[in-house]
């Protein structure tokens, strides 16, 4: 399976502040083995409210759970392809931001967790305003609500997909953590290597 490089150094790092957060287990083997590396949410998107702290802000692991909490997620090949729980299958994702992200790629119900978001980014925004001190009057503005629920993004397709198939099947043997989810629904087969996997799907080299 393939990978990034290895950077054990920052990965021990990454792990002691993962352990003050009260995280055991595979992320922190993964992180002090130089698979985890960053503390910050490596979902495709990571829904943190700017406003609160965005991908770099977690909230300790206690019984309550939080949205923002640290939890493991199977990459570069994921649960549903049949990825495993090892160390160099792991990345770190907020709670809410990994359960959120399997709704949408299997349509299910998320209203609820974008109201949670909202909230947070109102919270967000209360804190901020704490800090500075804009508070007089006891009034601490609001988000509203339409501005502070995430929309459906009418993001512009990135230019590799829009490249031959031969080009694109060497960009993402190059571009090694391009999730494949992003452009195939399609499994990797028990064993095949990703740039094998990568040349299968998109029929490159071509068979004479």
């Amino acid at each position: 399976m393939s990978r990034v490089e290895r950077d054990p150094e920052r990965g021990r790092a990454a792990a002691a502040k993962l352990k003050a957060l009260g995280v055991k287990g595979i992320l922190i083997k993964a992180a002090e083995q130089g698979y985890i590396t960053q503390l910050a949410c490596k979902m495709p998107e990571c829904f943190c409210p700017e406003e609160l702290g965005g991908a770099c802000y977690f909230e300790p692991v206690t019984a309550e759970l939080s949205d923002w909490m640290p939890t493991h997620e199977h990459f570069p090949r994921s649960k549903r392809e049949g990825g495993h729980r090892t160390l160099d299958n792991a990345i770190l994702a907020h709670r809410l931001c990994n359960r959120l992200d399997h709704s949408l790629r299997v349509g299910r119900s998320h209203g609820s967790d974008l109201e949670r978001i909202r909230k947070a980014r109102e919270e967000g925004i209360r804190r901020n305003n704490v800090q500075i001190g804009n508070t007089e009057g006891g009034h601490i503005p609001t988000v509203e609500a339409e501005a502070a629920t995430p929309k459906p993004k009418t993001k512009k397709a990135p230019e590799w997909k829009s490249l031959p198939d031969a080009e694109k099947a060497q960009y993402l043997i190059d571009h090694q953590t391009i999730f494949d989810r992003t452009w195939t629904e399609e499994p990797q087969l028990k064993g095949e290597k990703r740039d094998a996997f990568i040349r299968r799907i998109l029929g490159f080299p071509k068979t004479p």
